[in-house]
């Protein structure tokens, strides 16, 4: 059974005018996810199941001033992650491969219950299958399949390639008809990509980067983790801009002096974040990866099938993140999107998909709300 793996969420539902809100109810925390740590390695608390207090006060005076309380939690809809893990020679010949594979198997069985993993091999042979991958269908506790694939990998037995953007390609291609929340590549890589053949590497790297903007713009984003600190921190940088959506920009012109672009390229970069962990040091690989996954993390909330919001006073809640508001509608704010679910909206989804542990509270006036 999917655990909650976001952090410590209360639903404050109260009145706006005199209600008083109470306390996040500390009976309804678990002491731990009984995976032997103090905290899952994506820094977040758990709750197990939603609890409702009794009422505060159930007498209303007709103005609002008085009314029901309750805290309950509620869980995102769980992400929906393919592992794209690169296979080319340079993987074994670098003494890469069996580090980063008990890695990434490491962080898939502690959040197997909480992400829905998918992972997929890739490489290529110059004049022959391009690309050469092996795939796991995405899945609920997905760890036992995709052990059983990855493990069973071997160096590929010709000179393997790295022809990232076809299986960029492939596998958004595969997300977008998966069903499910918040679907992302995480790309692990350890060299330039090419087209199996060896040639101009600005080309490749900017058919990656189309590949990637394409796969965004059909709501698949990508996070690049690089190993082995063989790939240029530009093209680490385009790649991890087009993921989100972020500025690509044609550094020194180089695409366009070289090649027909495939790519969109502006004229301001972004700023997103990309990773380039150390195999050799397993517990802060593992960290590196966990993160990444925690990123992965869906901004939009079910209400656990405890209330339901009056959409035509949607407006009239609050939500705050450790204790911060944040306003309703707007680029940075939420809303409703439904009467059971809520989303987060620019600054205020990044804040739960990068901060370890937040606490997000909702606050309703009784009227606005029916329990369900």
């Amino acid at each position: 059974m999917r655990r909650q793996y976001v952090a410590t969420i209360s639903l404050l539902l109260a009145c706006s005018d005199g209600g008083t809100k109470g306390e996040l109810d500390a009976s309804t925390l678990p002491a731990g996810d009984g995976g032997g740590t103090a905290a899952p390695l994506d820094g977040a608390s758990r709750m197990t199941d939603a609890r409702i207090r009794p009422p505060r006060d159930a007498t209303s005076s007709g103005d609002g001033a008085a009314c029901n309380h309750a805290e309950l939690s509620f869980d995102p809809r769980p992400p929906t992650t393919v592992l794209l893990v690169d296979r080319s020679s340079s993987m074994f010949d670098n003494k890469l491969w069996e580090p980063l594979k008990a890695g990434v198997l490491s962080v898939v069985q502690q959040l197997s219950s909480d992400v829905r993993f998918g992972f997929a091999s890739y490489t290529g042979k110059n004049g022959g299958m391009c690309p050469d991958m092996t795939q796991v269908a995405v899945a609920e506790d997905n760890y036992a399949a995709i052990a059983a694939a990855y493990n069973a990998l071997p160096a590929p037995p010709y000179k393997g390639e790295t022809p990232t953007a076809s299986a960029v390609a492939a596998i958004a291609s595969a997300l977008v008809a998966q069903e499910g929340d918040a679907k992302s590549i995480v790309l692990v890589t350890d060299g330039e990509p090419d087209f199996c053949d060896d040639g101009n590497v600005t080309c490749a790297r900017d058919a990656v980067v189309a590949a990637v903007q394409a796969a965004y713009r059909q709501d698949v984003r990508t996070f690049i983790l690089s190993i082995g600190g063989q790939v240029a921190g530009a093209h680490l940088r385009d790649v991890a801009n087009a993921g989100v959506g972020q500025g690509v920009v044609d550094h020194n012109n180089n695409v366009k002096n070289q090649c027909t672009a495939k790519a969109t390229y502006g004229t301001s970069e972004g700023s997103a974040p990309y990773f380039e962990p150390d195999v050799a040091n397993q517990a802060a690989l593992i960290e590196v990866l966990a993160g990444v996954v925690a990123r992965t993390r869906s901004c939009s909330l079910d209400l656990a099938g405890r209330v339901r919001v009056d959409l035509d006073q949607a407006e009239r809640g609050t939500v705050s993140i450790d204790d911060v508001s944040i306003p309703y509608g707007g680029a940075n704010g939420f809303r409703m999107n439904t009467a059971t679910e809520l989303e987060l909206l620019g600054t205020a989804c990044e804040r739960i998909r990068t901060t370890r542990a937040v606490r997000i509270a909702v606050d309703y006036p009784c009227e606005a709300i029916t329990y369900l």
